[in-house]
């Protein structure tokens, strides 16, 4: 299902695999898009990428911030906004360091620098979006979205992932209690796509397992854009919002 055009989206954590297959998609239905991540060099590969294969979309934006510094988070934050008029549709965090760290190898100087970046980042994030998030299409049913990356890290652990495993609890903890807020105070919607399965690209190309960045985005990321289009007048369908999709 094709969605409204000319929506604002601010990625937060854009890298390789899930933020790049989630601007192919979004600029396919011309939506205008920021990246922030740390890396200027990356991000002007995938804002190119994305123009050599959507042309007739918005260029897309980027922005360098390290999600770990909330006054850096901050000002990039601020200014995809004021690129955006104002008005962001939806807030997508995907901020976080994905690495092998054995637990019993595992430094509080590497726990608290993830822990960082994937949980202070998305509190910084969350608290700023209510103030620019785009209310103007709530009367026809559109609602505004956070919507945070996970994963079920938090139920089953991996010793072996000791940091990303405590860093993504924390964060999906902390959404739950957005969502808790959010709608309820601010109506803003919160969504969690949860991917089971790591995203591992295989050698001789494609991926090891059903975790392809492609595939997620079409099966488990555009079901919440699609569903936030949807909501109905009053609000209708809140009740009925699926916060977690599992793939």
């Amino acid at each position: 299902m094709p969605l409204n055009p000319n929506r604002h989206i601010i990625i937060v954590g854009a890298g390789p695999l899930i933020s790049r297959s989630l601007s192919h998609y979004l600029a396919s239905q011309n939506w205008r898009i920021v990246l922030i991540s740390r890396t200027e060099q990356k991000l002007q590969a995938y804002a190119a990428e994305t123009a050599k294969l959507y042309p007739s979309a918005p260029p897309v934006l980027t922005r360098t911030a390290d999600a770990s510094d909330p006054s850096s988070l901050l000002s990039a934050l601020d200014w995809a906004a004021s690129q955006l008029d104002g008005k962001v549709d939806v807030l997508c965090y995907n901020a976080a360091i994905v690495r092998p760290t054995n637990l019993m190898g595992l430094t509080p100087e590497v726990l608290t620098s993830d822990f960082e970046i994937t949980t202070v980042g998305l509190l910084v994030a969350g608290q700023w979006f209510p103030k620019h998030a785009n209310k103007d299409h709530i009367p026809a049913g559109e609602y505004p979205l956070l919507l945070v990356a996970g994963s079920e890290l938090n139920k089953n652990p991996v010793p072996s992932y000791s940091s990303l495993s405590v860093a993504k609890a924390a964060s999906q903890n902390l959404t739950d209690q957005f969502f808790q807020v959010l709608t309820s105070e601010q109506s803003i919607l919160v969504g969690q796509p949860l991917i089971v399965q790591p995203i591992i690209p295989n050698q001789e190309g494609g991926w090891i397992n059903k975790s392809d960045p492609e595939v997620i985005v079409k099966e488990v990321f555009q079901s919440f854009f699609e569903a936030r289009e949807a909501i109905g007048v009053n609000g209708e369908g809140i009740k009925g919002w699926i916060r977690d999709r599992v793939w």
